[in-house]
């Protein structure tokens, strides 16, 4: 899934290419939370974006609407009657989703990088990716989540087979080994029991267990690790 930012951002990002065609899929306004269903545009509400007028940081942008891949304007008649145009309501707002740029390959705006990519700023500038993740594989995943638009082609980074129906689970399990839960094996460095695991602590005080598993927001928990645990 492409990344999810407002209408102008997207335009950017892009390199100004238009007609681009999106749709918004904010949770409290998705007419489904199906992925595929929302990845896919001919369901529901989408735009072609035909026009951008930056102005400041946002503008206005105009575009046809569709629905069900078919046009369809009822939405901005019934819910913004005073547009006259084609101007697209809330581009200014999140939660609008890339579906496609018609006639462009999305892998030639988004690049996917691979393994021999030489990361060109930070702190490990000068270095591949495959060198920066031998390295310090946390820094990759920062730098994915701080920008959505830089792809790695993890199948090459993991070793994933081509074709393999365990892509998601080698992923799934490559992000466990670089970000570990934490277990009741593991020893807390806080608090009264400071240098105990929460085995330990939970054969002496059980009750302390409980109130850390209520008010904890920081650590990413192995929950059947601990209810296994508890009920033993």
């Amino acid at each position: 899934m492409y990344p999810s930012d407002n209408i102008f951002s997207i335009y950017y990002n892009i390199g100004k290419r238009t007609p681009f065609l999106v749709k918004r899929c904010e949770l409290g306004l998705a007419r489904s939370s199906s992925e595929e269903r929302r990845m896919d545009p001919n369901r529901d509400r989408t735009f072609l974006v035909e026009t951008v007028k930056p102005r400041g940081k946002y503008g206005k942008a105009y575009g046809k609407c569709f629905v069900d891949g078919k046009p369809n304007d009822s939405y901005r008649q019934e819910c913004y009657p005073n547009i006259k145009d084609e101007e697209i309501p809330c581009a200014g707002c999140g939660e609008w989703v890339l579906l496609d740029v018609p006639g462009v390959d999305m892998n030639e705006i988004f690049p996917i990088r691979h393994t021999d990519y030489v990361i060109e700023f930070g702190k490990y500038k000068g270095k591949t990716i495959k060198e920066v993740y031998s390295q310090d594989p946390k820094y990759i995943f920062w730098l994915i989540e701080k920008d959505p638009y830089f792809r790695v082609d993890f199948d090459q980074l993991l070793n994933i087979p081509e074709n393999t129906s365990d892509r998601e689970r080698i992923i799934e399990g490559e992000i466990n080994r670089v970000f570990p839960k934490t277990t009741p094996d593991d020893v807390i460095y806080f608090g009264k029991y400071k240098g105990k695991t929460f085995r330990e602590i939970f054969a002496i005080d059980s009750s302390y267990i409980d109130w850390f598993l209520r008010n904890n927001q920081t650590l990413d928990i192995d929950v059947s690790a601990f209810v296994s645990m508890m009920r033993k």
